[in-house]
């Protein structure tokens, strides 16, 4: 959200205001001031496949923003988390341009689907704690992490049946420290042709690049960050953990991964998300016209040649734990 002066509160305050306001969840946290930004979404529900963009909607459509507060960072490590929350029950990680936009948006379609797509607090966490707070191993700091999902990822409707949290691609590299948060979620990654990924990141780069995360990288071209995110999947033996190639990312497929995230969505709303592969997400991220979606055949990235490394990666990921 965007800065803007409002009540810091303490504790006790944030609980009593948590117990009268259903839609009430963190949205943001203040890096500079060590805090987290609270806001009131009452019963919106997102659908847009980014949470910013959807909370920049909804400001647009109400005319003002959501009414919002701040706490200090600490709090979440001894807050008292509301009965009404939902903890996640599908993680979406991805290797960046591989499609996950789109899914995010085809699954918010649904009003059984509470999904947060890259949204701000569950990337700044890192950062929170690479700058002052405890690290993740301490237990306080790993309940905080906890804790911060779960409010969250309160009912503010009550059709809602699942909380689906979609990460941003570096996010990955973090899987470890999310997986021992959440141990049993279904996880899946999505990957792409790396001819096709590097192409988009090369016509836009990614918010992230060049950046300081909080997670121990910093990634200055879209080579060795895709590198390190295929590695990283490739790195996983876990259960609960697939992999499906963009390739296969159609309305056919929808029923497939919906099986997978555990997700027991009524036939109408699988219907409903269905028809969200008719548009394109990229409409999610400019201000282009809308088009219909279609699957992207491979294109030649503007460099000399896709790393050797990459090729192999990305073909021994299409055998492993696929969905």
């Amino acid at each position: 959200m965007k800065s803007a002066l409002r009540p810091r509160l303490s504790l006790n305050e944030i609980e009593q205001e948590l117990r009268v306001r259903p839609g009430l969840i963190p949205v943001a946290i203040d890096l500079p001031a060590g805090g987290i930004v609270w806001a009131d979404l009452e019963e919106f529900h997102c659908y847009q496949g980014l949470f910013h963009n959807a909370l920049d909607f909804w400001t647009s459509l109400r005319g003002s923003p959501p009414e919002s507060f701040a706490t200090s960072l600490d709090a979440l490590e001894s807050i008292r988390v509301p009965a009404d929350s939902i903890s996640p029950t599908a993680f979406i990680f991805h290797a960046g341009r591989c499609g996950s936009t789109l899914l995010a948006q085809v699954l918010a379609r649904s009003r059984e689907n509470m999904v947060f797509a890259e949204a701000m607090p569950h990337n700044h966490i890192w950062r929170a704690a690479s700058v002052g707070a405890p690290s993740f191993s301490t237990p306080a700091a790993a309940l905080a992490f906890r804790n911060l999902f779960l409010l969250m990822g309160r009912r503010r409707l009550p059709s809602y049946r699942s909380h689906i949290v979609k990460f941003t691609s570096f996010n990955i590299l973090k899987y470890a420290r999310i997986r021992a948060a959440f141990p049993g979620v279904p996880a899946l990654f999505l990957f792409r042709d790396p001819f096709a990924v590097l192409a988009s990141c090369y016509r836009e780069s990614p918010s992230w690049m060049g950046r300081e995360l909080g997670i121990g990288h910093v990634f200055n071209n879209p080579e060795t960050a895709v590198e390190a995110f295929f590695r990283a999947a490739l790195s996983i033996e876990d259960p609960c953990f697939r992999c499906l190639d963009y390739a296969r990312l159609t309305p056919q497929s929808i029923s497939e991964v919906l099986t997978f995230l555990g997700s027991n969505s009524s036939s109408e709303a699988i219907r409903t998300m269905s028809e969200g592969f008719s548009w394109d997400a990229r409409i999610l991220k400019s201000d282009a016209r809308a088009r219909l979606f279609a699957s992207r055949t491979r294109s030649t990235p503007p460099v000399d040649a896709v790393p050797a490394a990459l090729l192999d990666l990305y073909a021994r990921l299409t055998t492993w734990h696929p969905l």
